[in-house]
């Protein structure tokens, strides 16, 4: 039987089966390796940084957020925000909802901070405080664009091929080919 207290495992080596004498070759101690979880409200509480304002998250992080894994990596992550208001309010998220940040920290836990509110809700309160990205302006307002559209009805009737009409207007062939699917310029209606 195996040296370690507790095990009743065949030996394997040096008095240990073969598990305790693996962790025992890696670490120098075969019991170390051994992870002993707290429960997730404890380890919660590891990587939160009290302050009179914000409460910082300290620990993994997604695109700002707080990123917190409750259970085995399989189930996957909590947002450290969505699992504060959890805690704090001693119910489930209902389906569908978000848990806004009134302060707009990304890493913020602090539960008068946060709030619940519908995907709209989420969204008027994003274009609110400035952020939302703006969508890159189409046909004649793009200052990019070499077309204009009485080019692109040009573009639309002819029967050239697409390499001859775009060097006959000074652009690439892909950009005729756009307009003439309706990958661009779609704002103009085909006539």
């Amino acid at each position: 039987m195996c040296a370690v207290d507790k095990c009743e495992k065949a030996i394997y080596a040096l008095g240990l089966c073969r598990m305790h004498y693996q962790r025992n070759r890696k670490h120098g101690d075969p019991l170390a390796g051994i992870k002993n979880h707290a429960p997730p409200e404890e380890r919660f509480w590891r990587f939160v940084e009290k302050s009179e304002g914000c409460w910082k998250w300290t620990g993994n992080k997604a695109s700002g957020y707080g990123r917190f894994a409750v259970g085995a990596k399989a189930d996957g992550y909590f947002l450290a925000h969505r699992f504060s208001w959890t805690l704090h309010n001693n119910q489930e998220i209902p389906e569908g909802m978000f848990v806004m940040h009134k302060c707009d920290n990304p890493e913020c836990t602090n539960p008068e901070h946060l709030i619940l509110g519908t995907p709209k809700e989420n969204t008027q309160d994003m274009i609110a405080k400035g952020r939302k990205r703006t969508v890159v302006p189409v046909g004649l307002s793009n200052g990019k664009s070499l077309l204009n559209e009485e080019k692109v009805r040009l573009i639309r009737q002819s029967d050239l091929p697409h390499t001859v009409i775009a060097r006959q207007l000074g652009v690439s062939a892909g950009c005729v080919r756009g307009v003439r699917i309706g990958r661009t310029w779609s704002h103009v209606p085909f006539s």
